[in-house]
């Protein structure tokens, strides 16, 4: 999911556009999550002002005349998806933020699922919002599965989740043996990453992760981030980024986990107020600037007896302070 999309003359409409629909509930300024969304986009597309000095200047703008100003169908797609990001920052999704995302979505033609997540998060329909992203999540993982073991195959990937994984003794030493690594290795930081927390290698025990879904505790080690909450969000930022099929549906899910307090995952508990906008779309950005979708069948046991530093390299990840010291300058 890449989110540096937009046109520099572009910038000022995409703005304005989630400028309404941060106030569409009548508020009469940002709240400094909702500020912090624009300041952002602003600063990574490169734009030298002040955006505090000005945000608040932006003039009112429809939605015709935001699909005017942005012709392309992608970066409006990309426009849509971050208005539903402002109407989440504050911590309080209404009906009339939903109603702006949804009349912006209208007018540029993009039709986006989690404008109805938000729509039902918005009516206090916690548990279909809960349901919902876990279908969009998760779909084509058991399209998948399905197609590649029929239903031993979803058994593997969904049974963890329940305490009904299967154990596979061989399966599991292997991801022991790479704590036999050289220190600083990528394979030895993984293993140093799940044995410190405590958790467990696929096939070691039923209520082990399934290999399928190794790949996000992989992103934890590749691009730094804890596990506590604020990592997490992060995390699932990053991995909203790197995937190239619908990364935005793991950037709403770690929003309403982490953020809304709505349990997606079964795994963590759900959690208020971690949204951090400059934190959260750096972490997007670096996603996307990654060159390997880890969730896409990437084989990482080719490159585990590497230096972590120099895996990071080839796939292209920026460092954690490179793209601080980017915004910084801005």
């Amino acid at each position: 999911m890449d989110i540096v999309v937009l046109e520099s003359h572009e910038i000022p409409a995409a703005l304005a556009a989630l400028r309404e629909v941060a106030l569409a509930d009548g508020a009469l300024a940002l709240a400094p999550a909702e500020r912090g969304v624009l300041e952002e986009i602003a600063a990574l597309h490169g734009a030298r002002v002040d955006v505090g000095d000005v945000v608040d200047a932006l003039p009112r703008i429809a939605p015709e005349a935001v699909a005017r100003a942005i012709p392309d169908r992608h970066r409006r797609k990309r426009l849509v998806q971050l208005a539903l990001v402002t109407a989440m920052a504050d911590g309080e999704v209404t009906e009339a933020k939903v109603d702006a995302v949804e009349a912006l979505g209208r007018a540029l033609g993009v039709r986006e699922q989690g404008v109805g997540v938000l729509r039902l998060v918005a009516r206090g329909h916690r548990r279909l919002a809960q349901a919902a992203v876990r279908r969009r999540l998760l779909g084509s993982f058991i399209r998948e599965a399905m197609d590649e073991a029929g239903l031993s195959g979803v058994r593997r990937l969904l049974g963890p989740l329940f305490g009904a994984g299967v154990a596979d003794r061989a399966r599991a030493l292997r991801y022991k043996q790479l704590g036999l690594l050289p220190e600083g290795t990528f394979g030895r930081a993984f293993w140093e990453h799940c044995t410190a927390r405590g958790f467990l290698f696929p096939g070691e025990s039923r209520h082990a992760i399934a290999e399928r879904m190794v790949f996000h505790d992989l992103g934890h080690v590749l691009a730094e981030y804890d596990t506590d909450p604020a990592g997490e969000i992060q995390a699932g930022s990053f991995q909203a980024g790197f995937i190239r099929r619908d990364g935005f549906s793991y950037l709403i899910f770690v929003l309403l986990q982490f953020h809304l307090g709505i349990q997606i995952t079964p795994i963590a508990a759900p959690e208020v107020g971690f949204f951090d906008a400059h934190r959260v779309l750096r972490a997007v950005a670096r996603g996307a600037a990654c060159k390997v979708d880890l969730s896409d069948r990437w084989d990482f046991w080719d490159v585990v007896r590497l230096p972590l530093d120099e895996v990071r390299a080839r796939f292209g990840i920026p460092p954690l302070d490179e793209m601080g010291a980017r915004r910084e300058a801005a």
